[in-house]
């Protein structure tokens, strides 16, 4: 289990440290997939290691994540894969894990200054945020709440294709909270927005943290109350109503948004 207190002190060598290269995690070829390496191992390894980012405690042991530079990587010693690769291949625990070290990493390169008066920021608050050094801003990791809702229609569920998505596969609907939004404001607005219906009798399904690259997934479902399919081109490819015995291609189960389609065929039974 991880303990989120993230460690306040430098990297040691020993210490393990999640290694991205660009959007990119590496992995030791011959290891288990999506495991840290210890730190001198890449400093050995690697050209370039920049940005040591603590994550938090492992088994009581500070963990880092880091980016790295090569010229050429050892292919018969390292992998290198998006986070995306790793869904259902690594446990969900494990798969978050790596997605907060990836959030993390990234939060802390590009808090780097303060966005308020330039100042240089440092981590502070036992590492949960970033201070300026000049006027005392503190920043929090930023985290992108979204929507994603499964509409039914008595015996049928909405499914769409996102416009231009390299996996063709049909999934929930799903958009962004904005501000002064409550989630099932944004539920309603993004099924009209996305594909012109008018849905009631929201309710809450489940969360899952999406590190791609920093939001969290908020499920939910919803009833049909009116209105034809007319797509928003610019988000949506196709949209279509569904039976349980005539699905398309589905999002795998460990998604949210395969747990959402799952469970309403399991209420269809």
């Amino acid at each position: 289990m991880l303990d989120f207190v993230r460690p306040t002190g430098p990297a040691g060598p020993s210490d393990l440290v999640w290694a991205f290269q660009g959007r990119n995690l590496i992995g030791e070829l011959m290891g288990e997939q999506g495991a840290p390496i210890p730190l001198a191992q890449l400093e050995s390894d690697f050209d370039r290691v920049s940005g040591l980012t603590p994550v938090g405690l492992l088994n009581k042991r500070p963990v880092y994540a880091c980016s790295v530079e090569t010229s050429a990587m050892d292919m018969m010693k390292y992998t290198s894969g998006n986070l995306f690769a790793l869904l259902g291949r690594i446990s969900t625990t494990s798969f978050d894990i790596v997605g907060r070290a990836y959030q993390l990493l990234t939060w802390d390169r590009e808090h780097a200054y303060c966005g308020r008066c330039g100042g240089v920021t440092a981590l502070a608050d036992k590492g949960q945020s970033r201070c300026c050094n000049a006027c005392n801003l503190s920043v929090y990791p930023r985290l992108s709440p979204c929507v994603i809702m499964l509409v039914t229609r008595d015996n049928e569920c909405l499914l769409a294709a996102g416009a231009g998505a390299n996996r063709r596969f049909y999934s929930c609907l799903a958009g962004f909270v904005e501000p002064g939004e409550s989630c099932e404001q944004a539920v309603q607005r993004e099924v009209m927005e996305e594909v012109g219906l008018t849905v009631d009798d929201i309710r809450y399904h489940g969360s899952q943290p999406w590190p791609f690259p920093g939001q969290l997934m908020l499920g939910f479902t919803a009833r049909w109350t009116g209105g034809e399919i007319n797509i928003d081109p610019e988000e949506i490819d196709e949209a279509l109503w569904c039976k349980p015995d005539n699905l398309p291609p589905i999002p795998p189960a460990f998604s949210i948004a395969g747990q959402l389609i799952n469970s309403f065929l399991s209420s269809q039974k």
